[in-house]
């Protein structure tokens, strides 16, 4: 009986024991069901904080602050993560993160070496791209005016890569100045220790009017931004991290939205309207016919002028009165000139300035970076990036135009390889000479390659007759040759295009002349690109000439003088 008791008793027991460990299981899921398992893996998450604001910065309180900042405390207090913010270096934070000190590094864009070395999430933070600032003053248009600058960049950035990337492509020459935070970066470019900053554009439009600099045409390197990880590591927290960031961004009014509005000077959008690139377009083409007819304005006053001077010979009874009129009509023309040409001087700022954003922007938005397009959205944004390009081409020349008649447009004199710069120009024609199933060929017989002179528009004038040549050709070939003749060098651009007939080559180096002309319908051009490359020349010392038949292809002749220098290449 006794043993029988004691048998019923252990049975007891164990039963009892596992009536409270399934008590205990049921407790634990019906926790879990109702909130969620943010308790249970709750952690600490060590985040790096460098200064680039208003992406993520330190305030003057040394307080963590910024865009990337408050995104992760938002997700933070979803997850229920405790998040702990080290104040690092750029180069600092990536290499804390590659040791694992760090779990997270924000505002990291990813490339084939990062990915080596660091996890990312899927979904995008943050769509940025990069942009050259300099001093009031500085003409910095685009890549080639770059050649033998000194450009400020933050050591181990994308900016350091893409801007070597972007000069061995183009074939200039810049020598880069690596510093250690963004800030420093914008003051060596105010204290002249460099002549341009290449910095992202947030921080650039939230520091640039403090520091006193300006942002230049030169946009590049569309990039999207994430938390990185340890390689291997923290898979968790990048999934849900993933999971936050699509949540938020598919709602146009969440908290994501309104911490970019906050941070930035203009709300972000899903799209760009169509009816603002409408407009755009509208408002620019309105300005260049008021600006063609500003110029054809003052031709007309100054072939008024010189009927007035024969009639002043003519009517010897009236002379006075008619030297009173010619005069006052010649200080109206001066005063025109000088309205003009300050007219000229500030309205292209302001114009290039939003036609260079038009072009970075439809970029970005071209490689889906805010989004996938339909075709014909695809169609219409590069109807709006090629008519924005055409009319920011045609602003540069009237400005060069303007400049050179008001004795305004100086030449630098250097030492350069002339067979290195046709080549490069070669390089800048060819694909649209292969779209066309075009030979392109050279030939260049110089005994001395190194020659003094303003490379940057010499190479303007070659890349001008180059592209002419193509684009009034349609089969056959293309040429350019250089040769030394009489104490200077002949370059001659050969094609076997349409031709130009004897009435029309009169016109030729006249400015605006294309525009009388019914190529204008079949060909796009400002009819200034020949007017300037005269003026260059002339300016150079040398002549630049044509040979044409109707039909039967051109050849276009420069001749400039050259100093021997004592080492040739």
């Amino acid at each position: 009986m006794i043993t029988q008791y004691s048998d019923n008793h252990t049975c007891r027991a164990q039963w009892d024991g596992s009536v409270c460990y399934l008590i205990r299981v049921i407790a634990m899921l019906v926790f879990i069901s109702a909130f969620g398992y943010q308790g249970l893996l709750a952690k600490t998450l060590r985040v790096g904080v460098y200064q680039n604001p208003p992406k993520l910065f330190y305030d003057e309180e040394s307080n963590p602050a910024g865009i990337f900042v408050e995104i992760m405390d938002l997700m933070a207090k979803n997850e229920g993560w405790d998040i702990e913010y080290i104040k690092v270096s750029w180069d600092e934070g990536l290499a804390m993160l590659e040791k694992e000190e760090l779990d997270l590094m924000p505002d990291v864009a990813r490339n084939f070496e990062r990915d080596q070395k660091f996890g990312f999430h899927s979904v995008t933070a943050l769509s940025s791209w990069s942009q050259l600032y300099a001093r009031n003053g500085k003409s910095i248009r685009s890549i080639l005016d770059l050649n033998g600058k000194r450009i400020a960049v933050l050591e181990g950035s994308i900016q350091q890569k893409d801007i070597i990337r972007l000069s061995e492509g183009y074939g200039v020459v810049v020598e880069l100045f690596p510093l250690q935070n963004f800030n420093q970066v914008f003051m060596a470019v105010r204290e002249g220790a460099a002549d341009a900053a290449a910095v992202n554009c947030y921080f650039g439009d939230y520091e640039s009017r403090r520091i006193g600099l300006n942002p230049t045409s030169v946009v590049f390197s569309p990039s999207a931004l994430y938390f990185a990880a340890p390689k291997n590591k923290n898979q968790d927290v990048l999934a849900r991290i993933d999971a936050n960031l699509e949540r938020l961004k598919s709602q146009p009014n969440s908290e994501y939205y309104r911490i970019l509005k906050r941070w930035t000077a203009e709300s972000v959008k899903y799209r760009i309207p169509r009816g603002f690139i409408i407009g755009a377009i509208i408002l620019s083409s309105a300005f260049m016919v008021s600006l063609i007819f500003s110029i054809l304005l003052k031709k007309q006053i100054a072939l008024r002028t010189q009927e007035l001077e024969i009639a002043n010979q003519e009517m010897n009874l009236r002379i006075r009165l008619r030297t009173a009129e010619l005069e006052d009509a010649m200080h109206k023309a001066q005063a025109a000139d000088k309205t003009k040409s300050s007219f000229l001087a500030t309205m292209s700022h302001e114009l290039r300035t939003p036609l260079n954003s038009i072009i970075g922007f439809t970029g970005i938005i071209l490689q889906g970076l805010a989004g996938p397009l339909t075709d014909e959205q695809n169609k219409q944004m590069q109807m709006v990036q090629n008519s924005a390009r055409h009319l920011l081409s045609l602003i540069n020349d009237v400005l060069d135009i303007s400049k050179i008649e008001a004795g305004q447009f100086d030449l630098s004199k250097h030492s350069f390889d002339l067979e290195q710069s046709i080549g490069d120009m070669l390089k800048l024609v060819s694909p649209m000479a292969e779209k066309k199933k075009l030979g392109l060929s050279r030939d260049i017989r110089l005994t001395h390659k190194t020659i003094l002179g303003d490379q940057r528009r010499l190479e303007q004038v070659i890349l001008n007759l180059l592209s002419n040549a193509v684009k009034f050709t349609e089969l056959g070939s293309i040429c350019i040759a250089a040769r030394e003749e009489n104490e200077g060098i002949v370059i001659t651009v050969t094609d076997t295009g349409i031709g130009i007939s004897e009435e029309s080559q009169a016109l030729l180096f006249q400015p605006f002349s294309q525009l009388d002309s019914g190529l204008t319908r079949k060909y796009e051009g400002t009819g200034l690109g020949l007017a300037i490359s005269k003026k260059i020349i002339c300016m150079m010392g040398g002549e630049i000439t044509v040979d044409s038949k109707l039909g039967q292809g051109s050849v276009f002749r420069v001749w400039i003088p050259t100093k021997k220098e004592l080492e040739h290449g």
